[in-house]
């Protein structure tokens, strides 16, 4: 149970509600693809935890900031990760955080 760094995965020790935030940046350049962010659970999406990130100008470039909160029930041996559906925009910074309530 716990975190594993190199892959991103939380694994619950423990039944309980937890309370699970993320914050990133995000470098979006005009003409590049939005970046479109999940929260997984056993590897499957959770559509409540969309993040998306985009620029629309004609030219130039912005750096987005945005961050995540959700409270999920989690059994024993459940799985989290943050999962990008299209990451070729530049994110960084991004910090991921579990607590059991």
């Amino acid at each position: 149970a716990g975190f594993d760094l190199p892959s991103g995965v939380f694994t619950a020790g423990h039944p309980g509600t937890y309370q699970v935030t993320w914050s990133l940046v995000a470098d979006d350049k005009a003409g590049g693809p939005s970046v479109r962010i999940f929260l997984r659970k056993n590897s499957i999406q959770i559509p409540e935890s969309h993040h998306v990130s985009s620029y629309t100008g004609s030219s130039g470039l912005v750096y987005n900031q945005g961050s995540r909160t959700l409270l999920l029930h989690l059994d024993q041996g459940d799985t989290l990760d943050l999962f990008c559906t299209d990451c070729r925009t530049t994110i960084w910074h991004i910090t991921l955080c579990v607590s059991l309530m």
